[in-house]
């Protein structure tokens, strides 16, 4: 099973790093890998809220549908595929640190190999996780040019 892993500290409150984060408007900000983003579901992100997109992973497209099956306003979110070529789950959290705030990406996916290939999994998560981290600092740089 792939995992990715990644943290950035963020030179602002928790509060204000969740919101921005949190904001459906802003996602396509910070995921340099999203090619279409939507908020499915009305009303404001909690349990419950669904979102379609698709990312590029690898040079392939992955249309995905999610759902929040955890969420804890200003500290904790955590989104599970409902519909996708591969199964994922992300947990997302933030915690105060001294100078700001440091968000945590944690996110485990089945095999690839049946969308990218019998040996892909090494390869892939490690093309991915330098997506996750490149979103991450613009997610840093943005909240922090503010």
């Amino acid at each position: 099973m792939p995992i990715v892993d990644e943290s950035i500290i963020i030179n602002r409150p928790r509060t204000q790093v969740f919101a921005f984060a949190a904001d459906p408007e802003n996602v396509p900000l910070y995921s340099s890998n999203l090619i279409e983003f939507k908020q499915l579901t009305p009303g404001p992100v909690q349990k419950g809220t669904q979102d379609a997109g698709a990312v590029k992973v690898a040079g392939k497209r992955i249309d995905w549908t999610t759902e929040i099956v955890e969420f804890e306003e200003d500290r904790r979110s955590v989104s599970r595929s409902i519909d996708s070529p591969i199964a994922f789950e992300i947990d997302l959290t933030y915690e105060d640190v001294e100078g700001g705030t440091k968000v945590l990406w944690h996110q485990e996916s089945d095999s690839f190999g049946g969308f990218f290939g019998k040996l892909a999994d090494p390869l892939v998560n490690r093309m991915y996780a330098k997506d996750v981290r490149s979103n991450l600092e613009k997610l840093k740089e943005l909240l922090e040019a503010e």
